[in-house]
């Protein structure tokens, strides 16, 4: 959320930190006014529009803290203006029939045009099925979007709209069941061959038919044995990972944001007259293109993919996007300026409420002082979390209560959930249960788990003699808001064939070390020795540790990571006499002549002992976007074998700041510029970095590491 002192300081007239106010809301307003306008080609003024309207409104915001939500419901007024304005130049429907693959019973020709390249990349029908929503709906789905992102509260998209957090959760509902029906019947549509029946219904229709052939063609689905099968395999919208790529900023708009303060400062009137003297200053900007000069140009080349995505589960948080990669790691463009969790998308009997960190109630409980001869229950509770596991079947919950455990064998993870049906092992309400390590035997790994479709949040892992948690080949599984501390060896390693489509979600992992002479190699996180698409790293704390913070040596697939700082890994905290680490914030893979895509993105590196961003030798094409590297012990970006790319990132006061081969390719970055030196950088806050988290994972709020002379450089700290 953007700080209270920056909104005040716009408030008051700075244009300075006006620019950056609006400079750091403007992805976000741009994705929920594209998703909302369906990419139409408006979205642009639009945007432009909502924000000179948010600049001149902005003296009048009572509530600070509120900025987000109230520029928001700015937008979507916009976004219903635009709306009304636009409906009498609605175009003909076209039947089913003639859309190979995008159906639109209601919409212009324009919004058929929505990035269809996008869609391609993607591989998903969810953009298309939105075309079937009513203009509210695709206005709550730009909300929602943005919230399963991460980019915004349950309780901020209550506000925008203006309606209690049980209301919108109730609108919330109503659309995602429209888009279930659209996903149903367009993959239904797809199947090969495609049902006679249904294509006759198609055909038949009128093109005014709208939501009413919706309905048609969906009861035919249900009905029909052909249409069934084809649809029976395909993932809920909650459950299924997808990959929709957010929205790139135009360059023009981002660049204009200055322009757009100094006019809205010197020029009276109305709106519109800001807009028509703004467009000589201003360059055409597309929603379908960056393609403008300089690092947009780089940014066109590359690529622009930034997986979004609904949760895994509907007993989980909608923040959990699990989507399945492309061949390769994606480019991740400009920064959003908000973290991954949040509130679930509706309450039911076996989820976390707004209140609550974890389960209110489950199917199986676990306590200290229960007893595996017990059946599970809340009365009479298991006292292993293996045994309430091995329990558990596919969507089923397993709550475990408060108080710490000390197992004398290894916890088995042994059971899968399915693509439909997650299993979840939570934290008890606000309970907080440990895991405590310390009477297993030397040698002895405290939590291993195997299989997929399993979410394990809310619990403290300590004191394991060697590695606390172990996922061997597991596969679509989400790892939320864990704090490993304390153990003897790598606080989370994944490793093996088929490790894919995992999330480590809003967790810490530090002060990991051996217990011998010299604190040894303990990472923080690692996947190595393994392969499999889809797997992320996001809002992760990973400090102290002996070894590194991230390394994906030899592992042979791109991991994405964002939204992630790595701080103090490889200095010697414990006396040893012969201290021996790594020390680099993140390594990004490379051995055995690999040459994988990992992607990073609005990160952020200081005081490791080793490097701050590292490709460990490999040859690959890391990507590593608006990252921020500060007083490493080695170089701050250091990438001299590979063809790396990097754009908009930061490095002050490293060893050096950059030590970048001839195939390293490079756009906008801090040195690269001139002006950039400690005085323009923030570092008075370093304290509230490793501050409590709030019940819903994210990362605390923090100045530290921002700067004053360009908020689109450099990693935003903020959740």
């Amino acid at each position: 959320m953007y700080g209270t002192d920056l909104v005040n300081a716009a408030r008051s007239g700075d244009p300075q930190a006006q620019a950056a106010l609006f400079g750091q809301c403007l992805p976000l307003v741009y994705n929920i006014v594209g998703r909302g306008l369906h990419g139409h080609t408006d979205v642009d003024d639009v945007v432009q529009e909502t924000m000179l309207r948010a600049m001149r409104a902005l003296p009048q915001l009572r509530e600070p803290e509120r900025f987000r939500p109230w520029i928001l419901a700015i937008a979507i007024r916009q976004i219903q203006d635009r709306g009304r304005r636009s409906k009498l130049t609605l175009a003909h429907v076209r039947p089913l029939s003639e859309e190979i693959d995008v159906p639109d019973p209601s919409g212009d020709i324009a919004d058929r045009a929505i990035d269809r390249h996008t869609l391609s990349r993607a591989g998903d029908v969810l953009l298309e099925a939105s075309q079937w929503l009513s203009d509210d709906q695709r206005q709550t789905m730009a909300l929602w979007w943005q919230e399963t992102a991460g980019y915004l509260t349950r309780a901020e998209v209550a506000d925008t709209l203006r309606l209690s957090v049980p209301h919108t959760a109730v609108r919330i509902q109503r659309m995602k069941a429209r888009l279930e029906l659209a996903v149903g019947v367009l993959n239904a549509w797809r199947a090969q061959p495609r049902c006679a029946e249904l294509k006759s219904l198609a055909d038949t229709a009128g093109p005014a038919a709208g939501g009413r052939l919706l309905t048609k063609l969906s009861r035919h689905v249900e009905r029909c044995a052909r249409c069934a099968a084809a649809t029976r395999a395909r993932r809920s919208i909650d459950d299924a990972p997808i990959r929709i790529s957010a929205l790139t900023v135009p360059v023009a708009l981002t660049a204009g944001i200055p322009d757009m303060v100094a006019h809205h400062v010197a020029v009276t009137g109305p709106v519109s007259s800001l807009l028509t003297a703004l467009r000589h200053t201003l360059a055409p900007a597309s929603a379908k293109s960056a393609a403008i000069g300089g690092g947009a140009a780089l940014a066109a080349v590359i690529g622009t993919a930034v997986y979004l995505g609904p949760p895994s589960s509907p007993r989980t948080d909608p923040a959990e996007q699990s989507p399945a990669a492309t061949a390769s790691a994606p480019y991740l463009p400009g920064r959003i300026s908000s973290p991954s969790a949040t509130e679930p998308a509706a309450p039911s009997p076996s989820t976390a409420s707004p209140a609550y960190s974890g389960l209110t109630t489950a199917d199986y409980y676990v306590a200290p002082g229960g007893d595996d001869t017990n059946p599970g229950t809340l009365a009479r509770p298991f006292a292993t979390v293996t045994r309430a596991v091995s329990k558990a079947a596919p969507g089923q919950t397993v709550a475990v209560r408060g108080g710490t455990y000390h197992p004398r064998a290894t916890i088995t993870l042994k059971a899968s959930g399915t693509a439909h049906r997650r299993i979840t092992v939570s934290n008890y309400r606000n309970e907080h249960p440990v895991l405590d390590g310390s009477r297993l035997p030397a040698g002895t790994s405290l939590v291993v788990q195997s299989g997929g479709h399993l979410r394990v949040q809310g619990l403290e892992i300590v004191n394991a003699p060697a590695h606390p948690y172990v996922c061997a080949s597991c596969h679509d599984s989400v790892f939320a808001r864990l704090s490993v501390h304390g153990n003897g060896d790598t606080g989370l390693w994944l490793h093996g064939t088929g490790t894919h489509d995992n999330l480590i979600l809003n967790s810490d992992f530090f002060d990991n070390h051996e217990s011998g002479t010299t604190g040894g190699h303990v990472n923080g996180v690692v996947f190595n020795d393994g392969t499999g698409t889809g797997n992320r790293i996001q809002g992760c704390r990973i400090y102290d540790n002996s070894g590194d913070g991230v390394d994906l040596s030899r592992f042979a697939d791109a991991v994405t990571i964002d939204r992630t700082w790595a701080f103090g890994n490889g200095v010697d905290r414990w006396d040893f006499r012969t201290f021996s680490g790594g020390g680099s914030g993140f390594k990004l893979g490379g051995d055995a002549g690999l040459q994988v895509a990992h992607a990073v993105s609005n990160s952020a590196a200081w005081d490791n002992a080793g490097f701050g961003f590292t490709e460990t030798g490999s040859a690959g094409t890391a990507q590593l976007a608006n990252d921020t590297a500060f007083r490493n012990g080695a170089a701050g970006f250091a990438f001299v074998s590979s063809a790396a790319v990097l754009q908009h990132n930061l490095a002050l006061a490293n060893h050096p700041d950059d030590w970048l081969g001839g195939r390293t390719r490079q756009a906008d970055n801090s040195w690269q510029q001139s002006g950039w030196t400690m005085a323009v950088l923030r570092i008075t806050d370093s304290a509230s970095t490793t501050g409590p988290r709030g019940t819903d994972g994210r990362l605390p709020s923090t100045t530290f590491l921002s700067n004053t002379k360009n908020s689109a450089i450099g990693a935003t700290m903020q959740p």
